[in-house]
């Protein structure tokens, strides 16, 4: 039994450190560039700490959509999970309101990729599910 207790716990201890690397290796500018109904795009994520900001960008610096948040790391599984919660959005950082709403994406980080599995969590009629590879950003 004791045993058992110290392996669940050192699993534990490892699942909490890992956690704890992804969230420092996370932090900075991401971006990746889509096409939806033939206009191009770009989405551009910055984490800091354990918060966010999220902008839908149309041709060079058009915003059409700004989220910020809080976000968590947890595992389930095999999977690595990020939950953006507690998010307020708009059209612009001066033109926000909360949002009844958390986002939960399955993830995968490479050297400077970012892989995340958004929108399969629950059903939004005007958010379909997608697969996004996003890039770090240079400094």
């Amino acid at each position: 039994m004791k045993r058992l207790i110290a392996l669940a716990t050192i699993t534990t201890l490892f699942a909490l450190t890992a956690l704890a690397d992804d969230l420092a290796k996370l932090e900075g500018k991401w971006s990746v560039k889509k096409t939806r109904d033939g206009a191009s795009y770009t989405q551009t994520i910055e984490i800091k700490k354990d918060t966010f900001k999220f902008k839908v960008i149309r041709g060079t610096d058009e915003v059409a959509i700004y989220a910020e948040g809080k976000l968590k790391l947890e595992k389930s599984g095999p999977f690595n999970v990020i939950k953006f919660v507690d998010i307020k959005g708009g059209t612009s950082e001066s033109d926000i309101s909360p949002i009844d709403d958390d986002h939960v994406s399955i993830y995968v980080l490479g050297e400077n990729t970012w892989t995340v599995a958004a929108n399969f969590d629950k059903d939004r009629d005007d958010q379909k599910p997608s697969l996004d590879a996003y890039v770090k950003a240079t400094k």
